[in-house]
């Protein structure tokens, strides 16, 4: 969250990152038109802003975040909290075209991926997939004997699915 950066400073957070080996920021609540500068500190740093798009995206936000995004763009397909819903595979296919005519950065999407099919679908159209809250819910609801296998198996058929395309 941006507060807590500001407060700690940016340069001193920037530095920090730096020496932590961090190459990429998402402050989910910075949004471009207001962090240029902190953008491009991070840049200076050799370290990339990672910014949000969602489905209420405007041409105008998709055009703000392709000059200063770099690294990749995380597009999330869900309106709400991450984890609920049923994700519509048709906009996301709809939408990333969009996204691409504004950004030159990869696009990863994430939010409602909950299985190999949906994450294949997704694939089909973005550079990247990102699967959450599917993966702490199965940390979640397993025990701890079998908190490995039920994660490794879950990644197991997702990379399965992706390495069909």
């Amino acid at each position: 969250y941006a507060n807590p950066i500001e407060r700690y400073g940016i340069a001193a957070f920037v530095a920090d990152a730096k020496q932590s080996g961090v190459d990429g920021v998402l402050v989910v609540d910075y949004p471009p038109e207001e962090c240029e500068e902190f953008a491009a500190q991070l840049k200076a740093g050799g370290m990339d802003p990672i910014f949000l798009l969602a489905p209420t995206s405007t041409e105008d936000r998709m055009g703000m975040v392709g000059r200063i995004a770099s690294g990749y763009v995380y597009y999330v397909s869900l309106k709400g909290v991450t984890g609920a819903g049923h994700l519509d595979t048709d906009a996301v296919a709809q939408m990333v075209p969009r996204i691409r005519k504004h950004v030159a950065v990869p696009v990863g999407v994430g939010f409602g991926i909950r299985d190999a099919q949906t994450a294949q679908a997704v694939a089909r159209v973005s550079d990247a997939v990102v699967i959450g809250s599917k993966i702490v819910q199965l940390l979640e609801e397993s025990s701890r004997e079998k908190v490995a296998e039920a994660a490794g198996g879950f990644i197991r058929e997702i990379r399965t699915a992706l390495d069909a395309l």
